[in-house]
Order: C-alpha cells, then structure tokens, then sequence
C-alpha cells in the first residue's frame, strides 16, 4: 500500500540537459591525466579494447537503468528501484553503495583540479605544509581545490538548472578540446608510433590479462549515466526519451574515450609517452596535444578542457549524490534532515551541503587520495549497478503489469549479462591477487563507510520505528493517466476561480476549457451516486456564542432545579469555569452538587459510580463542564440514572432503554462534538472494550457552546481534541452513510479547522480562530451522529482502551496509514479532501493530512504511543468485536488481515 504524493522538486532538466549532466560526468577529466596509464597498461589498442568491453558492460547494466527509470521516475535512481525489488534493507545496502561512489567523484575531483593547474602554472605550488604518502602538500594546491569546492557546492544550493546552464558551457569546452585532439592526430599522428605499444604483454594471455585490467578500471570512468535516474523527479521530458538520452551517454562516453586513446597512441610513440609519464605531471594526452599542433599553447588548451572536466564531474555528482541522500532521507534511513529542500531554489541544501565538506576536506589527503578513493568508489558503485540488476529481473516477475514506457526487449537475457558483468566486477576487487583487488588502505575506506552505513541503519530503525524504510512514491502525470486528468481538473477550477488570463497562464485556454468540463462530469457523476432516500433528525438545542456560558442559570431554569455538575479532576476549578457555572445556578435559584472523578477515556464503572450520587441524591438534571470524556461520561451517567442494571448491558444491546434526566453540555474543548450527539464512548476496565452508548435520550437538552470556555487548553490539548473534529468531518464525509446534509455541513467546517487550527496551536489564534474551531467540532460531532465514523475511530478505540493513550494522538497514529489504503473506495471525496489541503488527488490525501500533523505536533506513530508488534492480533480482533458497524462503513472493503497490516504500517 504504497504512498503517493506531488513532486516537490522544480522539473528543469531539458533533453540536452540531461545528456550533457551524464555526458560531462563521465569525460570528466580522466581523459587528460590518465591516458598514458591506460596504454602502458594495456597498450593502445588494448586500451581500446578495455573500454570496449567496459562499456559494453556499463551498457547492459544502462539497458536495466533505461527500463527501470521512466518506469520509477523518482528522486533517488537505486534507492526506488531496489525498495520495489527487495524492501528497505535491500535498497539501504544500494543506495549507501551508490553514495560512496558519489562522494568518491567529488572528492576525485577536488584533489584531480589542483594537479591539473600545477602542470598549467609549474610555479603555482607555494606555501609547503606536509607530506602524505610521498605527495608534498603545499597551501596554494589546498586553496584551489577548496574554493571550488565552495563554489560548486554554492551552485547546486541555487538550484539544479543553475547547475545545468554551467554543465552545458563546461561540457561544450571539453567536446571542443577532446575533437581537436582526434583532428589533429589525424593529420599529424603516424600508426608507425603504434608499433610496440598495441598491446601489453608477452603473449595472448598476458596481453588480455591486461586488457582485463583496464576495463575493470572503467566503470569508475563511467559513472555518470546514473546521475539521470537520481534526478529524475525534475526531468521535464517524456519518459521514454529519457532512457534513451541515459543509452545515448553510455555510447557517447565509450567513443571518447576509445577515439581520445587512439589518438594518444597516433601522436606519440611508447617512448615520448614513457617519457611524459616520467616527467612529473602526467599528462600524455596534453602532451599529445602539443605535438600535434606543434605548440605547447595547445598543450595548454586542452588542460582547459581537463579543467572544465573536473568540474562538470564534480558538479555531476554533486547532484546525483545529494539526490540519494534525500531520497533515503525521505525513508527515514538517514536523519531526515537531509531530506530538507530549500524554500526558494528547491534541492537538497543540507545534503548538498555535507558532500560539499567532504570535498573541501578531501584535499588535505594528498593526491594519493585519487587512487584510494577511485578503487573504493569503484567496488561501491559496481555493488549498486548488481542490485539495480537484480531489482531489474525482480521487478520483470513481481510486477509483471508495471507500466513501463522503455520496455527492454528479452529481458532474461540483458538482466543476467547486466547481473553476471556487474557482480563479476565486484568478485575481482574482492580476490586477492586479482588485476583489481583492492588495497589494504582502499579496504579501509570501504570499510569505515559500511561501518557507518551500519550505525546510520541501526540509528535511525530504532529512533524512527515503523517510518524507517518507508517509501513515498511520486504520482506522474505520463504513467497515471487518471491522476494526470484530475490534477489537471483541478488546477484549472482553480485558475477558473482565479479569472480567464490567470486560467491561460496556468494551463492554456484549450487545457482549461476541457478540463472543466471533466471536472463538472465528475461533480455530476458524484451527485448522481448521492442517496435517493435518506433520514436527518438532530434534536439538539445548541446556545452558542462568547460570554453565554455566564447564563447557564437561566438557559437551564426549565429543565430542572437541582444539577448534578460533572468534572474531570481539577481544570474547571482551576480555570474558574465550575465557579462560574455554579455561580449562575445559584444567581437562577438552582441548587447543584459535584461530580468529579472523570478521567480521560472514561470507563463504564465511573459511570456507574456518577449515576448512583444522582439517585441518591435526587438530582433532576445534569451538567457537563469539559471535554469529551467528562461530556460521555455526563451522559452515561443522565442515562443510568433513569435506567436499573450495569451500562454495559446497554451499550451491548443486551437491555434497551429510553429515557435519562435532562443533560446539559458544557464543552471546554473544541474536538469531541459529544455536545451534538447522542452517543457515549465509554470504556469498560474489565475487558479493554471502548464502545459507544447510543440512545436518543442522550441527545443534550441543551448544548452551551462557548468559544472562551476553550482558551485555556494547553497546545497539546488543542492539536489532540481539534484533530480529533477533523476526523469527525472527513470521516462523515467519506463514510458510505454520508447524505447530502452531512456532506454539507462537513464541507463547511473542515477548512475552518485547516485554517484555524495551527494558529490555534502556535498560540497566533484570536478569538475569530476559537469561534471557527468551536464551531468546527460542533459540526463534527453532528454528522458523526447521523453519517457515522469509518475505520480510522474504529482501529483508534482499541488503542486508546488498551494504552489509555489520548484519543486525537491515537487517530493521528493511525489517520494517514487508513486513508493511504482507502481512498480508493472513493476517489471523488477524498481527492476533494486533498484540495482543501493543498493536493491535486485522491493519491495525495494520506501525505496531506500527515503535512497537516505536523503542523499540529502531532507526527506520531503508534510506536510512539506505546503499541508493539504484540499487541496487534488484539487491536485488530477488539476493532473489529467493538467496531463492526463502522468497519463497515468504510469506503470499499477491508478485511481481518487488512486491519491487521494497517495497524502494522502506523507502528
């Protein structure tokens, strides 16, 4: 029962932006620095041939990325592939791989650019501060690689076209001197200088072994084309041509690098790059450069491009890194902080902020840090490509009806070369001995970060609970045709509602004349499925307005001349509230007695209890002052006084009855509705049962509704009671017992609670807030009492009679988890509900109502409240014993083991 919700990313990336952000990442800067190593390791053609066949590795694993991206265009690449294959631990193991290869480029790239401005500026090294690994740091190399860093990390904090507008200039520098390299060779270069350095080896063996070992070094050079699936929630292309822009930057990144070796290998011959590798800066291919055009001013234009490719890879991964840590933050697998985006530029700021330090730290290492760090980065990411493998074959079996726009064809057979390719990689950085194993200090970077990784998993599944491993899809217009359609319905009402050239700004005058007409037909259609027939009887008599609670004496004169007034322990006689209504009695000539021993979730014997004092006593009414609890308790108590035998029997049906002394209601709290209604929940101690009472006769003869009788409830105590009134209206609202009065009355007071509840909260109310809310719950309670409540009240009961847990905490537990599962059951109302929150849909309404939490402090969990794992086989038996009626007025069809799976998925 997977979550759905609007996008929050900005989409900016066009089709060129996406190739070139691949593109770049993968040329990046490895083609001016590392040249001459390939050919000496594996000679010209055998480097060619290395990455050859690493490409055509990269290209099975990009076939599975091609399928699995537009079909899952999420933020986060891996992290959603791997969730839908193989669950939250799978997809943690994923995308922590998949970020140390990230943050290895980043800090690649911080260390690479310096070196690349040494061979530019031979004088550029000032300032000597220490040595590590052979490799003199010098302040000047430290300053370079630090400022950009801070510069890059800058960019991408402004925003992610920002970042694409910079990738394309860059990337455009680094095509230009790449071809002028290829150009040149093929003028100047001689295939005489290919004798002897076509391959590396003494004979077949050894030379393919050396084949072998250049292409295990290549995937680290292609990492790029997965930054596309990272970024994909902010991709405005159509989802097919995306996977073939990701398959074009593979081909493109592999004929590069292939054609940039050959070239290499025509202009200089084994000696003259021996001797380039020997001379201190490395770099064959700037060499090569110079020899070609004959001047070393070239030499120095393709550094530029050098440069310019350390710093489209850096931008790159800065982006693809950054977008994996939100989306595992979003899951909760990492602090959720870094799932934080910024208010006007729309990225990751915190996340982009934390790589952007490792980069700034990163230089401090030394350049051998460029060693450690690729081998590293290689095993990660190499790790990462054989779970998206694997997740892609799972996926082909597990949902099989998956809508995918890039289906790649036989299947079987590109995921088992993708799986036998990738994981065949990670056996030779594993082996001992192996062209690619890794060193004992690369291991040890492999190491900390799994380390890490297994304190973050632990950390946040035991801080988190049931959120850790959570997965919120993102609705996409081109694969839910339906959701598109009501998005678009929706947006154009309410551009409509905004005037004709505020519609065409919006969605275009064509768009917004057809999508009304949609939205009307489904308005129509709702209508028609309204009940033919149906009963509205509400006998309340409700005195409301500030300051009436000061006449209660003569509001109640006619009703009786002794009052029996019902408390909770202590908050009306500390406000002054119990004075003040028995000040008013006395004023009126009516003589009153206390009843104070009600407690929250009010059980059946303090009924009991309350109903023997007003027999013996013979009190003639009964007042109520407080919240729900002592409201329910009032009236159990106005029954049983008029009724013989235990209340229990009562509310089971076992005795029926019809009468109870006249009752008047007093509430200090804007969320029950129990002044509006004729029904008590109460519970019994015995058995844990939280049932309701439900007679006419306990229907308030007069209902006192005064909005400063509720400014003395604490924060808390407002979230949890008025939380508590919006599930009474959105319950009604939905519930398959609605009618068109109820539908009416729940419409109007809902967005009186989304409005006025969090200024309630946050203490910025005024009296107008206090009187919409006020009102709210009053609606609330009164279309509960003819439309009934749905299954979100009925999994909440058990709970609060088990846990004696506050009853709007335990729905907010369970509200977002319930409606995630049936708003299906009416996509019409609960889209509508969506859009008084702020949504487009059906699918949006469960994430909603949980942003609407938040604002309320009521983010909670049923972990939170206490409830385990073990406790779920009662709830679900006890919810479905106590609540049958309200199960099964619920919207669509929820079963024992569906209840159970609900309750589980808000631990």
């Amino acid at each position: 029962m997977a979550q759905k919700k609007s996008s929050e990313f900005d989409k900016v990336f066009s089709v060129w932006d996406i190739l070139v952000i691949a593109f770049g990442a993968m040329i990046g800067w490895a083609w001016v620095v590392s040249t001459g190593d390939w050919i000496q390791r594996g000679g010209v053609i055998g480097a060619m041939l290395g990455f050859g066949l690493g490409g055509l590795m990269i290209f099975f694993i990009g076939l599975t990325y091609a399928e699995l991206t537009p079909a899952m265009p999420d933020c986060g690449g891996e992290h959603v592939f791997s969730y839908r294959a193989m669950g939250p631990t799978g997809s943690f193991v994923c995308t922590w791989a998949i970020i140390l290869g990230y943050v290895s480029v980043v800090c690649f790239e911080a260390c690479a650019l310096p070196t690349v401005v040494t061979y530019l500026f031979p004088s550029f090294l000032q300032g000597y501060l220490y040595t590590v690994a052979g490799f003199d740091i010098y302040a000047s190399w430290l300053a370079v690689a630090i400022i950009l860093a801070i510069f890059i990390t800058y960019i991408n904090i402004r925003g992610a076209k920002t970042a694409a507008i910079l990738q394309t200039i860059l990337t455009c520098i680094i095509g230009g001197a790449g071809i002028l390299l290829i150009v040149g060779s093929v003028f100047s270069g001689d295939a005489s200088n290919l004798d002897g350095q076509m391959f590396v080896g003494d004979n077949g063996g050894s030379a393919f072994s050396n084949v072998l070992r250049v292409a295990m070094m290549t995937p680290f050079y292609f990492i790029g084309f997965d930054v596309i699936p990272q970024a994909a929630e902010e991709i405005n292309v159509p989802l097919k041509k995306i996977a073939k822009m990701l398959l074009l930057s593979i081909l493109l990144a592999v004929a590069f690098y292939v054609l940039i070796i050959f070239s290499v290998g025509l202009v200089l011959d084994s000696g003259a790059i021996e001797a380039s590798q020997e001379s201190g800066s490395g770099l064959v291919t700037a060499d090569a450069m110079a020899v070609a055009f004959k001047t070393s001013v070239m030499a120095k234009v393709l550094i530029v491009g050098g440069l310019c490719g350390v710093v489209t890879s850096w931008n790159s991964f800065m982006i693809g890194g950054s977008r994996a840590m939100y989306s595992m933050a979003e899951s909760y697998m990492i602090p959720p902080v870094f799932g934080k985006l910024h208010k006007k530029y729309k990225t990751p700021y915190v996340a982009v902020a934390l790589i952007g330090l490792l980069s700034c730290l990163a230089p401090l290492l030394g350049r051998k840090m460029l060693v450690w760090i690729v081998d590293a980065g290689n095993l990660a990411c190499c790790v990462a490509y054989c779970m998206v493998a694997i997740s892609f074959v799972i996926l082909r079996k597990k949902e099989p009806t998956m809508p995918r726009p890039y289906k790649v064809k036989h299947y079987k057979f590109v995921g088992a070369m993708a799986i036998l390719m990738s994981g065949f990689m990670v056996v030779m950085y594993c082996i001992p001995g192996s062209a690619a194993a890794l060193v004992p200090v690369e291991w040890a970077f492999v190491g900390g970060w799994a380390v890490l990784g297994v304190i973050f998993y632990i950390g946040c599944k035991a801080h988190y609970g049931k959120k850790f491993g959570t997965l919120v899809q993102v609705a996409n217009d081109e694969l839910d045709k339906e959701y598109a359609l009501e998005r678009k319905a929706a947006a154009s009402i309410a551009a409509s509602e905004a005037g004709p050239k505020h519609a065409e700004a919006t969605v275009g005058e064509a768009e917004v004349s057809v999508a009304l007409s949609e939205a009307k037909a489904a308005t129509a259609a709702a209508t028609v499925t309204a009940p033919a027939t149906f009963e509205y009887h509400l006998p309340v008599d409700i005195v409301f307005g500030a300051g009436k609670v000061a006449q209660t004496g003569d509001i109640v004169k006619p009703l009786g001349s002794k009052a029996l007034i019902v408390t909770g322990r202590s908050s009306a006689k500390k406000t002054g509230l119990y004075d003040k209504v028995k000040d008013s009695l006395t004023a009126a000539g009516i003589e009153s007695g206390l009843f104070d021993k009600v407690q929250s979730n009010p059980l059946t014997t303090t009924v009991m209890d309350g109903a023997t004092l007003a027999k013996s006593d013979g009190y003639d009414m009964v007042i109520a002052i407080g919240g729900g609890s002592v409201m329910d308790s009032a009236k159990g108590i106005a029954f049983m006084a008029k009724n013989d035998g235990d209340v229990n029997d009562y509310i089971y049906g076992r005795k029926s009855g019809d009468e109870a002394l006249p009752l008047v209601l007093i509430p200090t709290t804007c969320g029950s509705g129990s002044e509006a209604n004729g029904f008590a929940v109460l519970t019994n101690p015995d058995t844990g049962d939280k049932k309701s009472l439900r007679c006419p006769a306990i229907v308030a003869s007069k209902s006192i509704v005064d909005p400063e009788c509720m400014m003395t409830m604490p924060k808390g105590t407002v979230a949890a009671a008025g939380f508590d009134a919006f599930c009474h209206c959105f319950e009604a609202y939905t519930a398959n017992n609605a009618q068109p009065f109820t539908d009416a009355l729940a419409l109007y007071a809902i967005p009186l609670i989304i409005e006025s509840l969090p200024k309630l909260y946050d203490g910025e109310g005024t009296l107008k807030d206090w009187e919409q809310m006020s009102v709210a719950a009053t609606i609330g309670g009164m279309v509960i009492g003819t439309a009934g409540i749905t299954l979100t009240h009925a999994m909440e009961h058990p709970v609060s009679g088990l846990k004696d847990v506050t009853h709007g905490k335990g729905l907010a537990a369970l509200a977002p988890a319930v409606v995630n599962a049936t708003w299906q059951g009416n996509r019409f109302k609960f889209g509508r509900l969506a859009r008084m929150m702020g949504g487009y849909t059906a699918e949006d309404c469960a994430e909603k109502i949980r942003g609407f939490e938040r604002s309320i402090g009521l983010d909670l969990t049923l972990s939170d409240l206490g409830v385990s794992e073990e406790d779920i086989p009662w709830l679900t038996d006890n919810c479905l014993k106590v609540s049958p009626a309200n199960v099964k007025n619920t919207p669509g069809s929820i079963s024992h083991d569906d209840i159970a799976e609900l309750y589980r998925a808000a631990l």
